[in-house]
């Protein structure tokens, strides 16, 4: 039985909830779980109750997790915890455990947090790390992440950092604040006919090969199984053709950065996935947000504060003149924001082109994948 049926045999959601969470997921990624939290429409203990449920593995609860035995953190190490989505918790016959400390020192089996207890290739990584017997809990998306956060020290992705109750396991830190809407109003239908397809022979500003053809990359969106195919696609037609494109995520007032890629020798300072920019005032990336069409040319601030925000975090130098984003719409909505510069003088009309098209043709692929998981 999946997460969503069995939800629904319970009456913990609605038809309506579900089908806005399965979007939130084609969209922004993410368990069903977590969309629904995000969205409101279903409380973290109560989703931590229905996943034992579900699971029929006992739950990770907050008490527990802040209980980690610190030994066994460390023997599997920050960057397995974070690849596998697990958090070591103890030998099983510690204290809190129900047994004896001594009985825990013999112990060959450890108890641990999953996102996913089921996946056997994961516990079987598991055992081989941690040298011992597994017995797996199941724990929340959102809460093991906070708690990767909080016991191992590495930042959590914006799209993943949520508003909160002062207090609560997962309550949102200064790395991420929302944003005031600053009149934000609904952008007019935005249609283009897309183009022939046609392969590029733009100049670049850069020595970096073009990696993808621009007919393979629309048929690659066309065909996308999930969004972060549509998300590798942007990144490898990029290559030979921009100093840098990024996607963003648009959230509570807010452009997170998701995939991208930065022509050498640029090394950015933040990684792409935890770029997050304002929408309020005036930028190229409020521009394109508000309008729903394409913002093409130097950024309307003087100051350029998110834009200088962005080249700062990439490490580019010189400063662009002139920028692209486009948006992706859905129900004239935007869900995403592509940004692209070219360090060699404004962006060149076929790239504005193609990324235009491009941008249509994700649109219609997460409709259709919308659409698919609804279906499901």
């Amino acid at each position: 039985m999946k997460l969503g049926t069995l939800l629904l045999r319970n009456a913990a959601i609605g038809l309506s909830q579900l089908e806005s969470a399965l979007r939130n997921q084609v969209l922004y990624g993410g368990r069903l779980g977590t969309n629904l939290v995000e969205l409101g429409f279903l409380d973290l203990e109560l989703l931590s109750t229905y996943l034992g449920e579900l699971t029929g593995f006992p739950v990770a609860t907050p008490t527990l997790l802040d209980a980690a035995n610190t030994d066994l953190l460390d023997r599997l190490g920050s960057e397995e915890a974070h690849r596998l989505r697990a958090v070591p918790l103890d030998y099983l016959g510690a204290p809190q455990f129900g047994g004896s400390l001594s009985a825990s020192l013999g112990s060959e089996t450890i108890a641990v947090a999953m996102v996913d207890p089921t996946d056997a290739v994961a516990i079987d990584q598991l055992v081989a790390k941690l040298d011992a017997q597994i017995t797996p809990y199941v724990v929340p998306e959102l809460r093991a992440l906070y708690y990767l956060e909080k016991l191992y020290g590495q930042p959590r992705r914006a799209r993943f950092i949520r508003s909160a109750r002062p207090g609560a396991d997962d309550a949102p830190d200064d790395r991420r604040r929302q944003q005031p809407a600053q009149g934000i109003v609904m952008p007019p239908p935005f249609t283009l006919e897309p183009r022939r397809r046609r392969q590029s022979s733009m100049p670049i500003a850069n020595t970096t090969p073009i990696s993808l053809g621009f007919g393979a990359a629309c048929e690659r969106v066309d065909t996308a199984a999930h969004r972060e195919q549509i998300a590798d696609t942007f990144v490898e037609y990029a290559k030979g053709r921009c100093d840098a494109l990024l996607l963003f995520l648009i959230r509570d007032g807010n452009a997170l950065g998701w995939r991208g890629w930065v022509a050498p020798p640029a090394k950015p300072r933040t990684p792409i996935e935890e770029l997050s920019l304002p929408l309020g005032g005036a930028s190229a990336f409020q521009s394109a947000h508000d309008t729903g069409a394409r913002f093409i040319g130097a950024p309307p601030s003087p100051a350029k504060p998110v834009e200088t925000q962005l080249w700062s975090s990439l490490d580019v130098t010189p400063e662009p003149t002139s920028v692209i984003v486009v948006p992706i719409l859905v129900k004239q909505r935007p869900v995403n924001l592509i940004y692209a510069h070219t360090l060699g003088g404004p962006p060149p009309q076929t790239l504005i082109t193609e990324l235009t098209d491009l941008a249509i043709r994700a649109q219609s692929s997460y409709v259709r994948l919308i659409k698919q998981a609804r279906g499901a």
